[in-house]
């Protein structure tokens, strides 16, 4: 079953757990390569995994839930993630001897969760019915210190914000006939700051970022695009900058302090990877 949301939201009631998220995510501080679950021992304190049990992680990143859920006991874990950087690390896992057979790594959505459900329970010709599901939503630790992916406001890269992509100027050929199939149908930042309408970016900083300087910043990068296209990320963050009234920090509904690009970042990133409609799809087919 999953983690429940009411579950969720209580810890997320919780306003020390809220300012320690927080803090990790739009402190000036360098971010930790390797991404470590907040929430790993809740999870599986709930799960409480079994010996013969079947989970499925349906956002595998630097695999901290399915290296817990495999160390804890004999069971097996289905490992989804879109990112091909993440999908390796799978697959480099699932050749270690303590791991082999156990761990089925799946380049993918985690909205197509029952496409991959049905086709591993098909090969064993049991009830398509998981043991447990996790999903840890949203950027890594690692893909917001990468800069050639295009994620952070605070590192210079080109835009790009896409999960499945290596980065937009990556000349890496795709590994698997489905990366190639995400990108061939995807848009970047890139696309988005470029070629977008002020009113279409106004309304995707507004409803996916809840910035009320929207229309401000949607101007801001129409005026800058005229002059020469925006390439990168650090022009952006300084465009969006420029068109606050307070240039760099921002004062929430929260009450909390963030960097003024922060919303717009986040905002352009959950709309190019359509997380709501993915975490949507998700959780009906979950």
């Amino acid at each position: 079953y999953l983690f429940s949301l009411i579950d969720m939201l209580r810890l997320l009631a919780n306003r020390n757990y809220t300012f320690r998220l927080q803090k990790r995510f739009y402190s000036e501080l360098p971010y930790n390569r390797i991404h470590v679950p907040v929430m790993l021992s809740e999870v599986m304190q709930h799960l409480q995994p079994k010996d013969n049990e079947i989970y499925c992680d349906l956002t595998f990143g630097d695999g901290g839930y399915t290296k817990a859920l495999l160390d804890h006991c004999n069971c097996k874990v289905i490992a989804v993630d879109q990112d091909p950087t993440a999908y390796e690390k799978a697959l480099k896992l699932s050749q270690l001897d303590k791991y082999k057979t156990r761990l089925i790594p799946v380049l993918g959505r985690f909205g197509s969760i029952y496409d991959y459900c049905k086709s591993h329970f098909d090969r064993l010709l049991i009830i398509p019915c998981f043991d447990g599901i996790v999903m840890d939503i949203g950027v890594s630790s690692g893909q917001l210190e990468s800069p050639e992916r295009g994620f952070s406001y605070k590192l210079d890269g080109p835009l790009d914000m896409r999960m499945f992509s290596r980065g937009r100027n990556s000349t890496d050929i795709p590994v698997h006939e489905d990366e190639a199939a995400l990108l061939k149908k995807s848009i970047s930042a890139y696309e988005i700051v470029n070629y977008f309408s002020r009113e279409e970016i106004a309304d995707i900083i507004y409803q996916y970022g809840g910035d009320r300087l929207s229309r401000k910043i949607a101007s801001a990068i129409i005026t800058a695009r005229q002059k020469g296209p925006i390439e990168t990320t650090s022009a952006l963050a300084a465009i969006i900058h420029k068109a606050c009234p307070q240039p760099k920090w921002q004062r929430g509904n929260d009450d909390m302090l963030r960097n003024s690009a922060a919303r717009t970042f986040q905002a352009f990133r959950i709309y190019i990877n359509n997380e709501l409609g993915e975490l949507e799809s998700a959780l009906k087919a979950s």
